[in-house]
């Protein structure tokens, strides 16, 4: 696998504002259960804004693009990278290209020195469009970027069947949701409508993987 250039360039040119797209994804690799709970805590773990937003530069920003297109599973990550495939590259995410994803993902606009400055703690966001659409680029819920937020909130969830349901929501991509999230949303629910609730995310899963396994199935 060969490393490409890391000064910013990457699938997103420098252009101007344009309407926000709701499709645009992020390139940043969906990571499983275990990785997202260990970049959570390295985050919470950090006291401010600035911190936390360094740390994601520095330890979250790898990406890979297979004949220009974005690779966002990780076993196929692992996979492409064990095959040494030519075409497979890899990437760092940095502020030219993060601003202008923000800006095509939300069509506000955000320069590439205001990230900068977000870094050094020498300006705080005060848009949370921005701030919500920086969490979405690197996959982990909005409220990790916010200090104040209690790491209570992402605790995770002692009961069995949450903890497993939370794993692999997680599995999914469905990083708007955090473990407390979880627990308030079906703590109170029979534990019959709970395990049939595990039933469904398990079977998602399941198929996904399959498919994933298997493409041409």
């Amino acid at each position: 696998m060969k490393r490409a250039s890391d000064d910013g360039s990457g699938p997103h040119e420098s252009k101007p504002v344009a309407p926000p797209s709701t499709e645009l994804l992020s390139p940043i690799p969906r990571r499983r259960a275990a990785d997202q709970q260990e970049l959570t805590v390295a985050l919470l773990n950090l006291d401010t804004f600035a911190e936390r937003l360094t740390y994601l530069f520095d330890h979250a920003s790898t990406y890979y693009l297979l004949r220009g297109d974005p690779v966002v599973d990780p076993d196929a990550i692992d996979r492409l990278t064990a095959e040494g495939d030519p075409t497979f590259l890899t990437f760092t995410a940095r502020p030219p290209l993060v601003a202008q994803w923000v800006r095509d993902r939300t069509g506000l606009p955000l320069a590439e020195q205001a990230l900068r400055n977000f870094k050094a703690g020498i300006r705080q966001n005060s848009r949370p469009g921005i701030t919500d659409a920086l969490a979405e680029f690197w996959r982990i819920h909005h409220k990790l970027l916010d200090p104040f937020v209690p790491a209570s909130d992402f605790a995770l969830p002692e009961d069995e069947i949450a903890r497993k349901t939370h794993a692999l929501i997680t599995e999914l991509g469905l990083v708007g949701f955090n473990a407390r999230d979880i627990t308030s949303s079906i703590g109170d629910a029979p534990d019959a409508d709970r395990k049939q609730l595990l039933q469904v995310v398990e079977q998602i899963a399941r198929t996904r993987r399959a498919a994933r396994d298997n493409p041409s199935s």
